[in-house]
């Protein structure tokens, strides 16, 4: 549990609610409980919102780690993927009324 908080940048914060922390640093508890399970397939909905870029960077980074490991990876977001999160498929869907 601590190399992921670490890795997150949540060292030293384990003891203050989540409610508390700033909402990129709740987003990186949201991640770290996504990393300590073992889902096969991740659906992620917007998952750079609070990020900063260093975040965004670590995010794409453990994205490709996953589908390389044999995951899948489901998501939402306004921001396009960078090289850094690997080889995805993109479904661009278009709002009509």
């Amino acid at each position: 549990i601590y190399q992921v908080l670490e890795r997150l940048g949540l060292v030293g914060l384990e003891d203050v609610p989540v409610r508390f922390l700033s909402a990129g640093q709740q987003r990186r508890v949201a991640l770290s409980r996504l990393w300590l399970k073992s889902a096969t397939v991740w659906v992620l909905d917007e998952p750079f919102t609070a990020l900063d870029s260093a975040g965004v960077i670590l995010l794409e980074r453990k994205m490709k780690q996953h589908v390389a490991d044999g995951g899948m990876i489901i998501t939402t977001s306004h921001q396009a993927l960078s090289p850094e999160a690997g080889t995805h498929r993109c479904v661009d869907l278009e709002y009509r009324f």
